[in-house]
């Protein structure tokens, strides 16, 4: 059977706007971002022991850890990634200072990332992907990687003694947690979303819905994307974040 094809477009738009005419869905409606990282995104093809900044972000490396972008072995074009090695607490951060994503109540809210841990010890390492305020300096997780230290935010979080990855959500350090996932596993590549409809988020992995919560607090503080990731032990440990999208109903 041959697909349906819509020559003359798809609009959501109302039959007297002008738009209406813009044969793709009415960009005005939704804010949209999407980063794919098959281009760079700091000024460096690499950075280790320093700090890079560029196309709208800050990337942070300790001593040994590396920040790049890649291939994955597994065919994936354009993966951020983050190694450490030879020493614990090493991480690295990137974020963008210039942010401009804020919640709203009753607005729609859409965020997906697909990632891979490859840790020596599950439980050992520590992780946030999502919208964060912004720190500045490597002050994202508390020293002893138990717990953020951003204020503001909505995103996927493992911390240091946990094999759980997160939803945390929320405003001027009141969250709501979730589990997503339960312990884990190294070297799989999970794809975790989430769906704020204005008044509840349902989170979702690998497209499947599995669960609900109706946060008291969302950031309607200014946050941005952030990509985080700190080794807990002596080893060589790795992110791979292989794209985030994020979108939301003006």
């Amino acid at each position: 059977m041959a697909p349906k094809r819509f020559f003359n477009g798809i609009t959501n738009n109302t039959s007297s706007d002008p738009l209406g005419a813009l044969e793709v869905l009415d960009p005005t409606k939704w804010i949209v971002y999407h980063e794919d990282f098959c281009g760079p995104i700091f000024n460096a093809n690499s950075i280790n022991n320093t700090t890079s900044t560029g196309n709208g972000y800050i990337a942070i490396a300790s001593a040994n850890a590396t920040i790049n972008v890649v291939t994955d072995a597994g065919g994936l074009n354009g993966c951020l990634k983050i190694v450490t090695t030879a020493a614990d607490n090493e991480s690295g951060l990137i974020q963008a200072p210039a942010a401009g994503w804020v919640l709203t109540s009753g607005k729609k809210f859409i965020m997906e990332t697909s990632f891979e841990i490859t840790a020596a010890t599950i439980a050992q390492n520590e992780m946030f992907i999502g919208l964060a305020s912004y720190q500045t300096g490597a002050n994202f997780f508390a020293t002893a990687g138990t717990a953020r230290t951003f204020d503001d935010g909505i995103g996927w979080i493992t911390t240091d003694a946990d094999a759980d990855i997160d939803l945390i959500c929320g405003e001027n350090d009141v969250y709501e947690t979730a589990t997503v996932k339960a312990t884990y596993a190294t070297g799989v590549w999970y794809k975790m979303s989430l769906y704020y409809d204005g008044t509840n988020i349902t989170y979702y992995l690998d497209d499947v819905a599995v669960g609900t919560i109706t946060p008291s607090v969302i950031p309607v503080s200014v946050v941005g994307p952030a990509f985080y990731f700190k080794s807990g032990e002596a080893a060589i440990q790795s992110l791979l974040v292989d794209y985030i999208t994020i979108a939301k109903q003006r």
